[in-house]
């Protein structure tokens, strides 16, 4: 049977990539970054996990495609800086549901701490495109949009496939080991001597 290591695929922690840590450790070392762990995400996974698993994967599209790698890095930790547990958020009076919401927030919580270039505004701004009606203009924009609903997938739906995954393979061995213990021919009484 093939078994996974789900321990290693379940999410990317902070990964051991020098390139891109000299890209954002400035913001992983910011106390607004750093919050992001306090909320949940997508099933057990917390907001900074997200963001560092959409913002490395970002990066490593960009950096073999010849995007802006710097850019894709930096927006992809920032995307979600909304700092607040969405799950039981109630929206004020005005304001759209979350998943519309939510963008215009990171990127003003974004600014409010950083220095960002017109790259990174429009990714951390449309990067729920579809669902949100405007388009990013930069190629790099696409990528952390991709990245983010990948991640999301994941993210959400993995630990419950892997789980049901889990189940049938061990049924299987189980059949299989049934199966194999029919097959075997009964052993011979053995022989009396005397």
């Amino acid at each position: 049977m093939i078994h996974h290591n789900q321990a290693a695929a379940a999410f990317l922690a902070v990964p051991d990539d020098s390139e891109y840590l000299c890209l954002v450790a400035d913001l992983l070392d910011h106390p607004a970054v750093r919050e992001m762990a306090r909320y949940p995400q997508h099933g057990t996974t917390t907001c900074l996990e997200h963001c560092i698993s959409v913002s490395y994967l970002s990066y490593l599209f960009c950096t073999k495609h010849g995007l802006n790698a710097r850019c894709a890095a930096r927006a992809g930790l920032l995307h979600d800086l909304f700092l607040y547990d969405w799950h039981t958020y109630r929206p004020r009076k005005g304001e759209r549901l979350h998943g519309f919401e939510h963008p215009r927030k990171a990127l003003a919580n974004a600014e409010q701490y950083f220095s960002l270039c017109p790259v990174e505004r429009d990714c951390i701004l449309r990067h729920m495109f579809p669902l949100t009606l405007t388009p990013p203009r930069y190629k790099e924009g696409f990528v952390l949009m991709w990245m983010d609903k990948y991640c999301s997938l994941m993210e959400t739906f993995r630990r419950p496939v892997m789980a049901r995954y889990a189940l049938q393979e061990r049924r299987l061995e189980r059949h299989f080991a049934l199966a194999e213990a029919a097959r075997q021919p009964l052993a011979e009484p053995e022989k009396r001597h005397g």
